[in-house]
């Protein structure tokens, strides 16, 4: 059987986190691996099992809901681990998107570590939430 993600950008808007995108993220055994190590080496993993975000938005809340039984792994990375998984992409992904499919004003995701200057105002964190289903 396999395994797939579900995984959701999040913002950080006066202190509150808010769902910003989901983006389409193929299933890549080597990528869940180093996310959280669901298919691959717990401990060279990013975020293994931190379980969802304790101030988590309501409408990815409401999707975690959703798979109850049939969703594990949940976990979330933080911008700077966004950045360190994209730089991971560029080194050692090989062949793998390193595309969210989606972007944050006009830069990417994996860019709002790098360029703080070209951030929106008001904009205070980005994250992504994820699980897994088999």
């Amino acid at each position: 059987m396999g395994c797939d993600i579900h995984a959701f950008f999040e913002v950080k808007l006066k202190s509150k986190w808010h769902c910003y995108t989901q983006p389409n993220i193929a299933r890549d055994y080597r990528l869940f691996g180093k996310m959280a190590g669901v298919r691959g080496d717990r401990r060279a993993a990013i975020a293994p099992g931190r379980g969802v975000p304790a101030d988590i938005s309501a409408v990815v809340q409401f999707e975690a809901n959703h798979w109850e039984g049939d969703g594990h792994s949940h976990s979330w990375l933080t911008s700077p681990e966004i950045a360190e998984l994209s730089e991971w992409l560029t080194h050692e992904g090989g062949d793998m998107e390193t595309d969210w499919g989606c972007y944050l004003v006009g830069n990417s995701f994996e860019d709002f570590e790098k360029y703080p200057a070209e951030r929106p105002p008001g904009l205070e964190g980005v994250r992504l939430v994820f699980w897994f289903d088999n």
